[in-house]
């Protein structure tokens, strides 16, 4: 997959409503992220790690319930790791970390399910599909001595779940600070946090860092759900969005879920 900035969709500099209809993406992200400051009054207490998580939104325990199916379509996807693109190469104007050293395997984006992907991790999706709200879901793979630069990003309104699923042994060495708070991640420890605040992620070991990143709707008052409703669908609609979803499809083999395993032994 060739890692070059495409023209068209995705170009740097303009995000695409259509593929002929475009607005500058540095003043449509300086308004977001103005609107996202007045949106941080009205977001839950974050961010949340471990229990205090759960006790927040216990929607989520579902996939702690479902860890180990979820693991075995990792462990099953890993084995394709070499065809799981950096983000960069299916969003180019997004984050960029040098090579492929940040890998995203996307299943759900702004609520378009990627099928080709989410069919070679069947139960990952199940699990995913009986949390309400969810815009995105994507595996977020980093490797040894890779950092992702201090950012914010663009999805107001919406809260972002981490579900680790594998970890450097010494943990405490690969981490992520979130607007002054600093985590690092343990297996099957959940840790929800809102997008918009400036976030750092620093993986100083030699080792992988896999983590299940789910984005789901914040009840938002009114008349906050009307930008942030509107705000979704515009980027739902757009050719931006589903220009990406179609790259993020690199058809890893289908892989059959356990339930099925279970039926046919």
């Amino acid at each position: 997959m060739k890692a070059d900035q495409p023209n068209g969709v995705g170009q740097k500099g303009r995000f695409y409503f259509t593929k002929h209809l475009w607005v500058p993406q540095e003043p449509l992200e300086k308004l977001n992220l103005k609107m996202s400051d007045m949106i941080l009054r009205s977001m839950p207490k974050l961010p949340l790690s471990g229990d205090k998580a759960l006790g927040a939104f216990p929607v989520l325990a579902g996939l702690k319930e479902s860890h180990d199916k979820i693991k075995a379509d990792l462990q099953y996807l890993l084995s394709h790791h070499e065809d799981i693109p950096a983000l960069h190469e299916i969003h180019p104007r997004d984050l960029y970390v040098p090579g492929r050293a940040w890998r995203t395997f996307i299943l759900k984006i702004y609520g378009h399910e990627v099928a080709q992907n989410t069919a070679a991790v069947p139960d990952t999706i199940a699990a995913i599909n009986r949390i309400p709200g969810v815009h995105s879901a994507l595996f977020s793979i980093l490797a040894g001595r890779a950092e992702i630069e201090p950012h914010r990003g663009s999805a107001a309104g919406v809260i972002r779940f981490h579900y680790p699923l594998i970890v450097p042994d010494e943990p405490e060495k690969c981490w992520i600070e979130i607007g002054g708070h600093h985590f690092y991640w343990e297996e099957g420890v959940p840790l929800v946090f809102d997008d918009t605040r400036e976030h750092w992620v620093k993986n100083q070991t030699d080792q992988t860092r896999v983590v299940l990143i789910i984005d789901f709707n914040a009840r938002m008052p009114f008349p906050v759900n009307l930008y942030t409703g509107l705000r979704y669908e515009l980027g739902r609609r757009s050719a931006e969005v589903k220009t990406v979803a179609e790259r993020a499809a690199i058809g890893v083999p289908p892989r059959v879920a356990q339930a099925e395993m279970d039926r046919a032994a």
